[in-house]
């Protein structure tokens, strides 16, 4: 019969407690079979897309992951920036995370999602689509628009990435400032 003295209890327990969450470690690892690792982490990832020598957008991350089987990059933290034909900024989009396909540069990024036009217009919402083909951003997301202190939303949205031609799907609803600088919903 094994008899256990009080002396060794806590070192038992120690053993225990420090054991218990790598096999619990291990146990999730087990039924997340099949997960695909990065074939790159790359910190302060950086892309820039040009076409016939212009730059058309970048984008910056604080972290990248590559997969290359799956054609698509996530991104932490992304900026893009997006330009104009002469290479000045149009407008500035920044979000939580992204996913980018390299294949046809199209992109999609979620969370806190806000486009900062150099005109002072701002669109936000909680997911983006952007089109390479298309050279539009994409929303079926509530969105809210700000320009000169003036509000509208709805659902879903469509414009250029400098936000001039934006058109919301539906809902689409219009807040003014009145003269006391209170926002006002336009009948």
């Amino acid at each position: 019969m094994f008899r256990l003295s009080t002396k060794c209890i806590p070192t038992l327990l120690f053993i225990v407690l420090v054991a218990l969450p790598g096999c619990d470690r291990g146990i999730q690892d087990a039924s997340n079979d099949g997960s695909v690792l990065p074939d790159q982490e790359i910190s302060n990832f950086k892309l820039t897309q040009t076409s016939d020598g212009r730059v058309m957008w970048t984008l910056s991350a604080a972290l990248g992951l590559v997969f290359e089987e799956a054609d698509r990059v996530e991104t932490t933290s992304p900026h893009i920036d997006f330009f104009d034909e002469d290479g000045e900024l149009r407008s500035t989009l920044t979000a939580r995370t992204g996913l980018l396909r390299r294949r046809t540069s199209d992109m999609e990024v979620l969370g806190k999602v806000v486009v900062r036009s150099v005109d002072g217009t701002v669109l936000e919402t909680e997911r983006l689509l952007w089109s390479e083909l298309k050279g539009r951003i994409e929303t079926d997301r509530a969105v809210r628009v700000t320009k000169d202190g003036d509000v509208m939303t709805g659902i879903g949205a469509e414009a250029d990435p400098d936000l001039k031609n934006l058109r919301i799907l539906s809902d689409f609803k219009a807040y003014v400032r009145s003269a006391t600088g209170e926002l006002e919903e336009e009948q």
